[in-house]
């Protein structure tokens, strides 16, 4: 008895860690003039144009090339758009190898199309203003290998549109937008990335969201190869002096060893993460600004594979919390805090053999229910009994209902899901 005593809190004790501290992608020292140390070996071009209704096109083949385009002074009807394509395969020479592109965009209703081919290249974009649009591609399925790129989009203004696709390994994507303007409609950003063979080192993807009515989805295929990295997805919608409301958003992952982390500023938020392979883990949080009256927030996560782990922290009432798990040694948490005005939901669905689950909710009027299929399961559920402090003033009126059954005993089809994260297209 002592050791499930202990082995109880050891479980309780987890739901409070937050499995590691998110990254950052540090941004490269910024170009504002060509340099003969941008663009060493190469060419370069600078572009440079104000008014409304400009068109740029540069196409550099080759290694350590250097374009620059700027251009102002745009409206809804006359637009500029920036289009540039540095290519060239990697093998079986060394070009389309350590070129650098950089946009500058002021105005509204801007776009830019960046093509990069090939190892070690660099894209930076900024646009100022509303309705702008950035495409970025590094690499392709075939046949460029195009490893340890990096894109950094930065968007300042709503109704704005990113997109980034890298494909190969070890490349790095960052979208940064700031929906500053007065109930303004929000910016959608699109990060897809794909690990082929060859060292399938992991990627990077980071997008950060201000304002309200923000979409982003994060996708990321393989990783973990003979360099044993995984993917870090990293989504981000608020922060202490911008919150977020009805943002949304969704990452998925496939392969082994990926993270994914998802982070939400105030109410009416929704999220989906979904990992299948092995050893990976998946974090959400939302109202992190803390409101204890706040919410209506849902999140989402599936995971499929073994040595998983899922967790998720809500704070405020009205709150929905699903996890799902598939396979064995998978551990879950749920921390759902106050509940005071209306209570919160919490459902842990897990199959396999030796599967943790934890549940802990403030206050009252919450509802926890664990359904456990095949042996060795631990389920733990705490209602208004924090980890630390005094339980919630208002309490009582909960309800939980645990189910643990052999593994001969299939799902219901009321319970059991393909998958929790649904599409969400824009």
């Amino acid at each position: 008895m002592k050791r499930i005593i202990l082995s109880v809190a050891a479980l309780l004790a987890g739901t409070v860690a937050i499995a590691q501290t998110p990254q950052t992608i540090a941004s490269p020292a910024q170009q504002t003039v060509p340099t003969a140390a941008a663009t060493v070996g190469g060419n370069y071009s600078n572009v440079d144009q104000k008014g409304t209704g400009s068109d740029a096109l540069v196409s550099q083949q080759g290694t350590a090339n250097g374009s620059f385009i700027s251009q102002t002074g745009t409206n809804a009807t006359n637009r500029n758009t920036a289009t540039v394509l540095q290519w060239g395969n990697v093998q079986p020479s060394i070009s389309g190898h350590l070129n650098y592109s950089e946009i500058a965009q002021s105005g509204e209703g801007n776009a830019y199309t960046v093509t990069q081919q090939g190892d070690l290249n660099e894209n930076f974009g900024i646009q100022v203003g509303l309705d702008n649009t950035a495409l970025v591609q590094q690499g392709a399925d075939t046949p460029q290998q195009a490893e340890s790129n990096l894109a950094l989009v930065d968007q300042d203004g709503k109704e704005n549109y990113a997109e980034v696709q890298q494909r190969w390994d070890n490349n790095e994507a960052s979208i940064l937008q700031r929906n500053d303007q007065a109930a303004g409609v929000g910016n959608r950003s699109y990060q897809s990335q794909g690990a082929n063979p060859n060292q399938s080192a992991g990627h990077v993807a980071i997008s950060e969201q201000y304002g309200d009515n923000n979409e982003l989805i994060q996708i990321q295929d393989g990783g973990s190869g003979s360099l044993g990295l995984g993917n870090y997805a990293e989504s981000d919608q608020g922060d202490a002096s911008v919150q977020a409301t009805d943002a949304f958003t969704q990452q998925v992952q496939e392969g082994d060893l990926n993270e994914a982390y998802s982070s939400q500023r105030l109410v009416g938020d929704s999220a989906f993460q979904e990992q299948v392979g092995t050893g990976n883990i998946a974090v959400n949080e939302q109202n992190l600004i803390g409101l204890t009256t706040g919410g209506n927030n849902s999140l989402e996560q599936y995971q499929a594979g073994n040595n998983n782990e899922a967790r998720s922290t809500q704070a405020g009432n009205d709150n929905q919390a699903f996890q799902e798990q598939y396979q064995d040694d998978n551990y879950s948490s749920i921390f759902q805090a106050n509940g005071q005005v209306a209570g919160n939901i919490a459902t842990s669905i897990q199959n396999g053999f030796d599967n943790s689950s934890v549940i802990n909710q403030r206050a009252n009027g919450n509802m926890a229910v664990v359904d456990q299929t095949g042996n060795g399961q631990v389920s733990v559920v705490n209602q208004n009994n924090p980890l630390s402090g005094s339980p919630a003033a208002t309490s009582g009126s909960n309800s939980a209902v645990v189910i643990q059954r052999n593994a001969n005993v299939a799902l219901t089809a009321q319970m059991k899901r393909a998958a929790a994260t649904a599409a969400h297209s824009f």
